[in-house]
């Protein structure tokens, strides 16, 4: 009667064994997956950033302004007004 009890307890010790490494298995199978998909958003967050580099240069900005009839004003004709002067 011993022995069968040595064979469960073994059996059960084993199931347990491989029960836990499939879990680590699991779990690092969605690390990795959420990785990947960090360094996704990473790439994808510099190209846009470069985009709007790109959009946001005066290379762009000023042929696209001055074919609306838009005017690059002198920095002497900028006033800048602020809350304390007004009364």
């Amino acid at each position: 009667m011993k022995p069968i009890y040595i064979i469960l307890a073994v059996g059960l010790f084993l199931l347990l064994l491989s029960m836990e490494r499939v879990q680590k298995e699991r779990t690092g199978h969605k690390a990795a997956a959420l990785l990947e998909d960090i360094e996704f958003k990473k790439a994808r967050n510099q190209y846009l950033r470069y985009k709007i580099g790109i959009y946001n240069s005066p290379d762009k900005i000023i042929p696209a302004a001055t074919a609306q009839g838009m005017l690059i004003t002198p920095p002497l004709n900028i006033i800048v007004i602020r809350k304390e002067d007004i009364k």
